[in-house]
C-alpha cells in the first residue's frame, strides 16, 4: 500500500486538485464500463443461464470475443431440434459504438418461394415514402434500404415491398408476390401483441423474417440474462408453431 501511495502521489503531485480528481473519476469510470461490458458476463449471469439449460433441456455456451471486446452467448436444444439462437455483443472499434442483437432461426420453417418481413412500425409518411421509392426504384434501393433490417438478407429479398394495407398493429410488413401476408399476420398477431405488451422498446421489437430458406426472429438489442432469453425463445417457439398452423 506504501507503494501504490508513493506511485500516486508521484503521478499527481504536478497536478492540481482538480485534475487530479478528473483523472482519476475518468479512470474509474473507464473500469466500470470495462467491467459491465467484459467482466458483468462472465459472472452475473453464468449460474442462470446454466440453470436455465438444464431445465430447459437446451444447450447454451457463451464465447468471448477475441480482445475480450464482447461475447457471444450461443442457444440450441438437445432433443434435435433444427433451431438456433445467438445473442452477440461487442464493441465496434472501427466505428464507435456497439452491436447488439439477438437472433432466432430455424432453417426447417419455410415459406416455399415466398418472403415476409415483420418490423417495427414506421410512421404514416415515411412507409408512403418507402412504397413510392421502392415502386420507382425496384431492387437496388430497396435492398439498401432494408439493409439495417435484415443484414445479410437484403442481398437475396428480390422483389421485396411494403404491403400498405396488411392488419397487424404496431408493424410494417414488406412481401414479395404471392406471400399469403394475411395469414402470416394472423398468425404472428397474437404472439406478437403478448411480446410487445411488456417490451415497448423499438430495438426489442421481435422482426419476424421468414423466406424459403428459414425462418428468423430478430431482435436490435442482446438478450443477456438468463430471464430475457428465456422470454425471447418462448416468444420465438410460439411464434413458429402459430405460423406452422397457419
Amino acid at each position: 500500500m506504501k507503494v501504490i501511495g508513493e506511485v500516486i502521489d508521484a503521478t499527481f503531485a504536478p497536478l492540481g486538485m482538480i485534475q487530479a480528481f478528473v483523472i482519476l473519476a475518468l479512470i474509474l469510470a473507464a473500469m466500470v464500463g470495462l467491467y459491465f461490458f467484459v467482466g458483468r458476463p462472465n459472472t452475473l449471469d453464468s449460474e442462470s443461464l446454466r440453470k436455465l439449460a438444464k431445465r430447459r433441456g437446451w444447450s447454451v455456451e457463451r464465447k468471448m470475443a477475441s480482445g475480450g471486446r464482447g461475447y457471444r452467448i450461443e442457444i440450441r436444444p438437445t432433443d434435435g431440434s433444427n433451431w438456433s439462437c445467438e445473442v452477440t455483443r461487442y464493441r465496434n472499434t472501427g466505428k464507435g459504438g456497439h452491436v447488439r442483437k439477438t437472433e432466432f432461426i430455424d432453417p426447417a420453417a419455410n415459406l416455399s418461394d415466398a418472403m415476409v418481413v415483420i418490423g417495427p412500425a414506421i410512421p404514416e409518411k415515411e412507409a408512403e415514402a418507402a412504397a413510392m421509392l421502392f415502386g420507382r426504384f425496384g431492387g437496388g434501393l430497396s435492398q439498401m434500404l432494408l439493409s439495417k433490417l435484415l443484414g445479410g438478407d437484403a442481398e437475396s429479398v428480390g422483389d421485396l415491398q411494403l404491403v400498405k394495407d396488411a392488419d397487424i398493429s404496431d408493424a410494417t410488413v414488406f412481401a414479395t408476390e404471392g406471400t399469403p401476408v394475411d395469414k402470416i399476420t394472423a398468425a404472428y398477431t397474437p404472439p406478437l401483441k403478448n411480446w410487445l405488451g411488456t417490451h415497448r422498446d423499438e430495438k426489442a421489437f421481435p422482426i419476424l423474417i421468414a423466406g424459403p430458406n428459414h425462418l428468423r426472429i430478430r431482435l436490435r438489442t442482446d438478450a443477456d440474462t438468463a430471464d430475457s432469453l428465456e422470454a425471447f425463445l418462448d416468444h420465438a417457439l410460439t411464434s413458429r408453431e402459430a405460423l406452422a398452423r397457419r
